[in-house]
């Protein structure tokens, strides 16, 4: 039994879901992957996948099984990359995962240019903002904001985010500038849920040194940031976000900022990528020029333009 290629094969049934679409990327007819996928199992002496005639899932020994797979492969692909005549051109998919308004206002903007430069590699864009299982998905990077855990992965901080909070002028001509905190037990605000929890962001306001909590009354409230955005022009209350999603309107007057002194500390944004000895020439080239697009930017360096 060729192991390496039946790994490859596993590989793409999992993440194509189905013996079909993986015989259509791999290039070998349908018979030839289930025989393959039969002939490991058997190897192994365990169940890797539940199959039905609608539609595949992993055993649990299938999803240790796959979580290895992935780091092997990704390991043999990197040693067989290092020693490539050709690794100044790198070549192949880098899987990124990051919050949805980083990747439409800032990493889409600049990416024709990253894609123009190296035509021989392709990005797909995973958007949430929920923390994802780097290995178990398959994800070469993911950009976070804020503190980080220790999750054994590769850091890079490439910028930090100023917090900013503002409204309309015509909310404030109405409910009077807010000065101190507990001026906003008198105010109304906008709140922005999680797309992916449902629950409210916090409002977090930082007075001598130390951080407080603060809950808003809200008659309005959004999921998305543009639409969040959109409220607080409208009038319907008090926002808070990151400086650079708003700074535009700050400069054109549609929002005016307050309370700036009560802003809390920048928060760090940082690139993280699986621990390995070999980092692919891909996603080296992929980390320094995200470093490169944030760096340009004041306010994604926790200044102001």
């Amino acid at each position: 039994m060729d192991t390496l290629l039946s790994m490859r094969v596993f590989a793409r049934i999992v993440e194509s879901g189905s013996l079909t679409r993986a015989s259509d990327t791999s290039g070998l007819a349908t018979p030839r992957v289930s025989a393959l996928l039969r002939m490991l199992e058997q190897h192994l002496g365990c169940k890797l996948l539940n199959r039905t005639t609608r539609r595949l899932s992993l055993t649990e020994d299938g999803q240790a099984y796959y979580e290895r797979c992935v780091a092997v492969l990704r390991e043999i692909d990197d040693m067989e990359a290092s020693m490539s005549h050709s690794r100044n051109a790198p070549r192949g998919r880098l899987k990124v995962s990051m919050p949805p308004a980083m990747a439409k206002q800032i990493v889409v903007p600049a990416l024709p240019g990253f894609l123009a430069a190296h035509p021989d590699l392709t990005v797909e864009l995973c958007l949430t903002d929920r923390q994802v299982d780097l290995v178990g998905e398959g994800v070469d990077c993911v950009l976070r904001v804020g503190a980080l855990d220790d999750s054994g992965m590769i850091a890079k901080r490439i910028g930090s985010l100023t917090t900013c909070t503002c409204a309309s002028p015509s909310y404030l001509e109405r409910y009077g500038i807010p000065e101190t905190i507990d001026d906003l037990a008198q105010h109304i605000a906008v709140n922005h849920t999680s797309a992916d929890t449902g629950r409210p962001r916090s409002w977090t306001f930082a007075v001598d040194g130390e951080t407080h909590i603060v809950q808003m009354r809200s008659t309005v409230s959004a999921n998305d940031l543009d639409t969040y955005i959109a409220c607080g022009i409208a009038g319907f209350g008090l926002i808070t976000t990151t400086l650079f999603f708003v700074e535009p309107h700050l400069k054109s007057g549609a929002l005016r900022e307050v309370m700036a002194e009560f802003n809390p500390p920048p928060r760090p944004i940082s690139v993280l990528y699986p621990p390995n000895r070999h980092v692919p020439a891909k996603l080296k080239l992929f980390v320094d020029w995200l470093a490169g697009v944030y760096a340009a930017v004041p306010t994604l360096q926790g200044g102001r333009q």
